[in-house]
């Protein structure tokens, strides 16, 4: 457990003092980003779920980037953006394809007429034209409502202070100094 700690805290490090990033993105030293608060992680909570839903692809570092510039803790913004993963992002995307085409009352895919035999370059030809507003108008609309009910949960729900009480160190007795 100890040697997956350090590693994660190594690689942030590597982020956070990169020279390159630190040109580009001057404020990315800010304790906020990368600790927090309520505030910093209710936006990240926000930005998180919100470019979980986009479909697209590098949603990680757009999470990353959207964090620096709403000032939300970067590392639960990008860990929430694993939301959609290679096995998840399929369901999330036909949900959120089937809200779009609901709430735009456009036909979805099952009344759309597609050629026999469509290949992959058939089905970018024939199907994607159809089904891309609704695609993105449904996933950035569950996007936006998840998120947004995130953020308030995070940002004003009330939880217990939890205060961990470890026990005191022994302290070793010193041998008397020969002053």
């Amino acid at each position: 457990m100890r040697s997956i700690k350090m590693g994660i805290l190594k690689g942030i490090r590597s982020i956070k003092y990169s020279s390159w990033l630190n040109e580009k993105f001057p404020g990315l030293k800010n304790r906020d980003l990368w600790r927090g608060d309520r505030n910093t992680f209710a936006k990240a909570g926000f930005v998180g779920i919100f470019c979980a839903f986009i479909p697209m692809p590098l949603q990680m570092p757009m999470a990353a980037i959207m964090s620096y510039y709403a000032k939300a803790n970067i590392p639960l913004a990008v860990a929430l953006a694993w939301i959609t993963n290679p096995l998840t992002m399929w369901p999330i995307w036909s949900f959120g394809y089937i809200v779009g085409a609901r709430l735009l009352d456009m036909p979805t895919v099952q009344h759309i007429e597609v050629t026999d035999g469509v290949g992959i370059w058939g089905w970018m030809i024939e199907v994607l034209p159809q089904i891309w507003l609704p695609l993105w108008f449904g996933n950035i609309f569950i996007g936006t409502l998840l998120g947004t009910i995130l953020y308030l949960v995070i940002r004003f729900m009330r939880l217990p202070h939890i205060r961990l009480h470890l026990p005191k160190r022994k302290q070793t007795k010193r041998p008397p100094s020969a002053d």
